[in-house]
């Protein structure tokens, strides 16, 4: 407890400083030695031609992959000073651009005695709890794989896992949040004012002012602002996939591989690192709208892309000296006609799926509380034609609304009927090795990304809003780069 009461009880809810009594353990968690992660695997082969793979394990997470667990990002060594602009959603202003830290600035307390009450009111508060369960996932995985004749081997897979106690993801896991049946129970009367029972103990931020809103004494620590776990492991996903792949080796020289994918990922977190993993047009993971309830939030992934075909090749053209064609040229019809060849990828695969937010009509956004956009029922939210037809109303948007005040909104955390636009890409090089003497070499390559020039379009705009002016269902932007052509030429030795 913060040594604070609120109606006559303790406030519950405190931070701790390790290698302390509350916290003996000199690191951010107790060690944990008894992780226990079984694996199997067996191959088996039926015929000289056919092979069967299963196998399976459990594997731990690591615990040090949250960037903002490390001591420079501690609670005592990393605060924020807020200003206080208003108390009462800009009817009137309490600090001004010309003082807006009337009381000064907080200093991280580090381990001074009085650091508790230096974090009372604090916003924004990384808040990792001491003993959390250690993220895991199960994966297995069955392959049968053939070989055919003229050296084509085939392969057929099926692929799951369940991840469970996972990294919260981008958004970070909100603890002090308001419970979500009270949303809707008091609706209004939650931004009432009323007298702070703080005042006098917190000498910063909005719980420093005599009044405060009702919504902040509900929250489970309203000695507190916002309380974020960056780690958050309540992560609970699932993935299930049919994997198949050809190959075929050719004598002259060279391959040709042809991999496709279709799969399914859902869950209620995403991936942990949105500035390198993005959803569908780098918008970014979809994020919790109701902490409280994260069953609530299981739903497609953001970067669910169900189905995916690539076809790579490496390829010797044959002609010139011991090809198929020309085999016996030599002088310098042999350097003009021998050593070509061609490689290149395709890359085929369906958008991932979009996310439908709302503007609220009064946002609760400070206490854990987002909002979704209201789906009509029955409302067909598709439209039929090209992407190019599209770019000024991608998907019915007349399927959506903004919910009233004080209400979530209907639709999932993401939309299981509606993707961005997808990927529909060729890269092709032309390179040609001309041997010069039995030392050196020379290689000429013309290498085209995106050959034919094709547009990948960026996501549509995917906030509902009761504005006149809107980029709601409308594409404004590409996703991907035209194309682009370059050559090199490089001696070898």
């Amino acid at each position: 407890q913060a040594g604070i009461k609120l109606n006559g009880q303790p406030v519950m809810g405190a931070f701790a400083l390790v290698n302390t009594p509350d916290h003996p353990e000199r690191g951010l968690r107790p060690e944990k030695w008894t992780l226990f992660a079984p694996r199997v695997g067996i191959a088996y082969r039926l015929s000289e031609r056919t092979v069967i793979r299963t196998g399976g394990g459990m594997f731990f997470i690591p615990t040090d992959a949250v960037f903002a667990e490390g001591p420079c990002q501690a609670a005592v060594a990393y605060i924020t000073t807020s200003m206080v602009s208003t108390t009462d959603n800009g009817v009137t202003y309490v600090n001004t651009l010309s003082d807006p830290y009337p009381n000064g600035w907080l200093p991280a307390p580090q381990r001074d005695p009085s650091y508790q009450n230096t974090l009372l009111g604090a916003d924004a508060i990384r808040s990792p709890l001491r003993t959390e369960k250690q993220g895991y996932t199960y994966q297995w995985n069955f392959t049968l794989q053939h070989q055919l004749p003229s050296d084509v081997a085939v392969e057929a897979s099926y692929s799951g896992l369940r991840g469970l106690h996972l990294f919260r993801g981008n958004p970070s896991m909100q603890r002090n949040v308001l419970p979500g049946e009270l949303l809707t129970q008091m609706g209004a009367s939650l931004r009432n004012r009323v007298p702070n029972p703080f005042y006098g103990f917190i000498k910063t931020g909005t719980l420093a002012q005599p009044t405060v809103q009702q919504a902040q004494l509900l929250v489970p620590h309203p000695q507190y602002q916002r309380l974020y776990d960056f780690g958050g492991r309540v992560g609970d996903t699932s993935y299930h996939s049919l994997q198949m792949k050809a190959e075929k080796r050719f004598a002259g020289g060279g391959m040709l591989l042809a991999s496709y994918t279709f799969s399914k990922s859902v869950g209620n977190s995403e991936t942990f690192s949105t500035w390198l993993e993005g959803g569908a047009g780098g918008t970014g993971a979809a994020g919790a709208k109701d902490y409280s309830n994260l069953k609530g939030e299981k739903a497609l992934s953001s970067f669910d892309s169900r189905q995916r075909l690539t076809v790579s090749y490496v390829m010797d053209l044959p002609f010139g000296k011991g090809k198929m064609f020309l085999p016996d040229v030599k002088g310098a019809a042999d350097k003009l006609v021998s050593g070509w060849g061609i490689n290149g990828m395709t890359t085929l695969q369906m958008g991932m799926p979009l996310s439908i937010t709302a503007t609220p009509i009064v946002s609760m956004s400070a206490y854990g509380i987002g909002t979704r956009a209201n789906v009509i029922a029955g409302c067909d939210k598709t439209i039929d034609g090209p992407v190019q037809q599209r770019l000024n109303k991608f998907f019915n948007t007349d399927c959506y609304s903004v919910p009233a005040a004080y209400t979530w909104g209907t639709n999932s955390r993401t939309d299981p009927n509606l993707r961005g636009n997808g990927i529909n890409n060729f890269d092709f090089a032309v390179f040609k090795r001309t041997a010069i003497t039995e030392r050196y070499g020379l290689e000429f390559r013309l290498e085209t990304f995106n050959l034919f020039n094709r547009v990948k379009f960026s996501n549509p705009g995917t906030g509902v809003t009761t504005a006149a002016t809107t980029t709601f269902g409308r594409i404004t932007a590409q996703a991907n780069t035209p194309r682009l052509m370059q050559m090199a030429l490089r001696l070898r030795f």
